[in-house]
């Protein structure tokens, strides 16, 4: 609750400081490029409109649901022309301007954007918030990268699978996990690559059992992953009867993933310190974290230990 509030807090501020910016350098953009008629009404008139058109846009990409890289590229060139293109027009219509004398206008307003984009580069960013996109499926269906989407045969609900390389397709079917945790193989799912998801890391505060968090794999530094984190600094950690225990005592997950059950081995696989046994659960260092996938543990049962930044 408190990272929404503060999000939000911050969203809206922001955009009260770009919109608040943007009038400013509008009006001396106006009077650079010899504009009449230039009212303190016009000109936030202007830039409420050229603010709701540009939101609108945006919100409007959000649900286009590009499947390849070209799609991709030509959507953001489309968003770039009508971030540009938009003020100049609506400059035009409220100041009867030409459109050289509007493109002269909107000029100066690039640096209230470029402001706004400096602080959350500098401060959001690396302080409060980041957005990441899903790099893999390992936490479906919580959170799904570029994937399959089909029906669980066992409960009818929607499930996920990640897309295979036809170069390197095995020849069982692909898993699938639904919204009830079900995995199946899905012989028949849908060729149809879906998008990735999107998501916030508040990076102010304190991690807890069972969040969702985002780290560097530290095997690979430059590889993002993104994990359920269960086990804290200090803590002993084991899987057992489908769920993770701490210093001998089963925890409860969160209802929002009551249904999931944790492999504790797997057929012909030797058990691995990794991830522990009642008999040797793993024992965390100092610094150390312990997660799961939602979808990769319960197939294969496999963590992570990873030091928090």
């Amino acid at each position: 609750m408190i990272s929404t509030i503060t999000f939000v807090a911050i969203f809206v501020s922001l955009l009260v400081a770009a919109a608040v910016s943007w009038a400013l350098f509008l009006k001396i953009g106006l009077a650079w490029a010899g504009v009449p008629d230039v009212t303190t009404r016009r000109v936030v008139v202007t830039t409420g409109t050229v603010f709701v058109l540009l939101i609108t846009v945006d919100i409007l990409c959000l649900f286009a649901t590009p499947s390849t890289t070209a799609q991709l590229m030509f959507l953001g060139l489309v968003q770039v022309a009508l971030a540009a293109t938009i003020p100049c027009v609506v400059i035009v219509f409220f100041f009867k301007a030409s459109f050289l004398r509007a493109v002269q206008a909107w000029l100066p307003t690039l640096l209230a954007s470029f402001g706004i984009g400096a602080f959350a580069v500098l401060v959001v960013r690396p302080f409060l918030y980041e957005a990441f996109i899903v790099p893999t499926n390992s936490m479906a269906p919580t959170l799904v990268g570029i994937h399959w989407q089909d029906l669980c045969p066992e409960c009818g609900q929607p499930n996920y699978g990640t897309v295979e390389d036809e170069r390197y397709a095995l020849l069982n079917p692909p898993q699938m996990i639904c919204d009830n945790f079900h995995v199946a193989p899905a012989p028949n799912v849908e060729k149809r690559v879906h998008p990735a998801d999107c998501f916030l890391v508040a990076k102010f505060l304190a991690p807890r059992r069972w969040d969702l968090v985002a780290f560097q794999y530290p095997g690979d530094p430059q590889e993002l992953y993104a994990k359920r984190l269960v086990g804290l600094p200090g803590e002993r950690i084991h899987i057992k009867d489908g769920f993770v225990w701490v210093n001998g005592e089963k925890q409860t997950p969160p209802d929002s993933i009551r249904g999931i059950e944790y492999l504790s081995h797997l057929p012909d696989w030797p058990q691995s310190e990794l991830w522990g046994s009642a008999d040797r659960p793993a024992l965390l260092g100092d610094d150390e974290y312990f997660v799961l996938g939602d979808f990769s543990a319960r197939l294969t049962g496999v963590g992570d230990r990873c030091t928090w930044p």
